[in-house]
């Protein structure tokens, strides 16, 4: 596979959004959408399996993450915020197929993988645009957590400590976090390193406004069930931060079109712990959506 081709797109008059493609420039459009303190880097191994020699793949370098910089502190974030700048890079990247035929525009309609925070994004976007889905893969989906007061104060606390500690504090955090805490799942200290590597890597400050997004009063849960493509739930069985249960409901919201698949001994990084298994539920989206 070649390397993929990095540009930049402005959303807004003040930040400029890093974006990766690869695949087949007029193939099917696939977003991929990163989780906290990921970057497009997430999905590098998984990109080969999307079909690259038919489909369009573009990675998100979500605002604060991955080469998408802050260009201020007084930005603040939010999941909306995040929302607004996913509607618009998807009409520039949907663009030259609206200035053809109806139907070609029609086949445009994006499939979008995302992780964590990037699937609280995708299904906020689907909700709201649920004419321009193809399907969804959510990976470790998450929910508002606005009414939830002690989820809300974790989440605020990794804030914090990432401002006064430093971002290699919520580093090693994220090392542990990430992974089952079963003493029975052996995790190489080799795959606990690559998620430590990528949150150092993270702004301190930008992954506390981050936190604080997922964390904000303003982030609601939207209509699930406007929610009308094919949608993957993949969960790990063994994941803290987004446990099956959470899949669980989602379905429930999302309605018949979707479904959950459990990956064994797997925590919150399902990609890096089993890419073979999430490769393959991936491959059930993409079959369900016909590309």
């Amino acid at each position: 596979m070649s390397s993929p081709m990095s540009s930049y797109y402005p959303v807004s008059h003040e930040t400029n959004i890093h974006i990766t493609q690869s695949g087949n420039p007029a193939g099917p459009l696939i977003l991929l959408l990163h989780g906290l303190g990921g970057s497009t880097a997430t999905f590098e191994t998984l990109l080969p399996y999307l079909n690259i020699e038919t489909n369009r793949l573009v990675s998100v370098d979500l605002e604060g993450f991955g080469k998408t910089g802050l260009l201020s502190s007084d930005i603040k974030l939010s999941i909306p915020r995040y929302v607004d700048q996913l509607e618009s890079l998807v009409a520039f990247l949907q663009k030259p197929a609206e200035e053809k035929d109806a139907t070609t525009a029609a086949a445009q309609k994006v499939i979008i993988i995302g992780h964590s925070l990037g699937s609280i994004i995708a299904m906020h976007y689907a909700a709201k645009h649920p004419e321009k889905i193809r399907g969804l893969a959510l990976l470790g989906p998450g929910r508002s957590i606005s009414h939830v007061p002690a989820a809300r104060e974790r989440m605020l606390s990794l804030a914090s400590r990432a401002r006064i500690e430093g971002i290699s504090a919520v580093a090693d955090v994220a090392a542990m976090s990430n992974f089952p805490s079963q003493s029975e799942i052996a995790v190489p200290d080799e795959v606990r390193d690559i998620i430590r590597r990528a949150v150092t890597t993270c702004d301190a400050e930008a992954y506390a406004k981050a936190c604080e997004a997922v964390a904000g009063l303003d982030h609601l849960d939207p209509d699930y069930s406007r929610i009308s493509a094919p949608t993957l739930l993949l969960a790990g069985s063994g994941d803290v931060i987004s446990p099956p249960e959470r899949s669980v409901e989602l379905k429930g919201l999302i309605g018949d079109n979707s479904w959950v698949t459990i990956l064994q001994d797997v925590g919150h990084q399902m990609i890096l712990q089993d890419l073979d298994g999430s490769r393959k539920a991936i491959k059930s989206l993409l079959e369900a959506a016909h590309v």
